[in-house]
């Protein structure tokens, strides 16, 4: 008998799953019914940015991707204006991200045949974690206690997602279900040498203690087996004698020599983090669209990043 490693195993679930598209294309003819009379692109809204960026690399020229949330927000906790929730409302196909994510859909009216949750597959192993209240830099206040919902950080559930997205896509369109295919192949190959970067990356670091500047690298921590733990503070913040001893009771435990921040950290926080002998590495989420490049560039400098904490020798 011939056993399949993780990667083959999906391929082979995907594939079934793909001839079936065309039973599930006619049970969700509904969602395209009257885009596709009328000769317009489907209408489709992502919860996120690392979703839409996969919808943008999957979609054929029959689909529209939409990501509405505001520049400088958190989009976890994102809630859309009238204008916005009409948009939502009329859309074709909706990309949540799932795992708790986008809250304020539980309390939405939205066409529930036009949703897919990108993270149903796996959410068998969402992560689960404590969490106290606080204040990002844009002004909202807000706990990370509960489902931990950046599951695209583990390159392989970010996969799971973009097969999700794939399989609506050719459900709605199926006489593009070839180039749907082909496109999700391409995001698949980038996707997988991200995944075994991270896991060559993962093995050198090893044992070796982190600090997290949030509590969101959970699922990148199991994935590729680091040891990090974490604080809840913004790169921006005001270090305050609290913080640090916040900082001090946990160096008790876990003496660690680099701190992982979302962003770039003051230069104040630089120099008091270097008073207490921890380096600083950014590993930005990209929750939200950047300012420069995109989801995949930003994944690839994020790698390089950690590449500083690998052992010298």
């Amino acid at each position: 008998m011939m056993f399949l490693d993780r990667a083959a195993q999906r391929e082979v679930i995907f594939t079934m799953k793909l001839s079936s598209i065309f039973v599930l294309g006619f049970l969700l003819s509904n969602l395209s019914s009257v885009a596709s009379h009328a000769n317009e692109p489907i209408q489709v809204q992502a919860a996120n940015y690392p979703l839409a960026y996969f919808a943008e690399r999957i979609a054929t020229d029959a689909f529209e991707i939409h990501y509405l949330v505001d520049p400088g927000i958190d989009p976890a906790f994102w809630k859309p204006s009238d204008e916005a929730l009409m948009a939502y409302q009329a859309a074709d196909i909706i990309i949540r991200n799932g795992a708790t994510y986008s809250k304020w859909m539980h309390h939405a009216s939205l066409p529930v045949s036009a949703i897919v949750d990108s993270s149903r597959e796996f959410r068998d192993a969402f992560i689960e974690t404590d969490g106290e209240m606080h204040t990002h830099g844009d002004g909202t206040v807000h706990s990370h206690g509960g489902v931990v919902f950046t599951t695209w950080l583990d390159f392989s559930q970010a996969t799971v997602q973009a097969e999700a997205i794939a399989r609506r896509f050719a459900a709605v369109v199926p006489s593009e279900a070839t180039e749907i295919k082909a496109n999700l192949e391409a995001l698949k190959n980038d996707l997988a040498a991200l995944d075994a970067k991270m896991e060559a990356l993962g093995g050198k670091i090893g044992s070796t203690p982190l600090l997290a500047s949030h509590p969101i690298y959970q699922y990148m921590a199991r994935a590729y087996g680091l040891k990090i733990k974490s604080l809840e503070w913004e790169p921006e913040m005001e270090m305050t004698d609290e913080a640090i001893e916040d900082l001090a009771e946990l160096q008790k435990s876990h003496e660690a020599a680099w701190m992982i921040w979302e962003d770039e950290p003051s230069p104040d926080n630089v120099t008091a983090l270097a008073a207490r002998g921890i380096k600083g590495v950014v590993f930005n989420p990209c929750a939200n669209r950047p300012e420069e490049g995109d989801w995949l560039s930003i994944m690839k400098r994020n790698l390089g990043n950690l590449g500083e904490l690998l052992p010298e020798g």
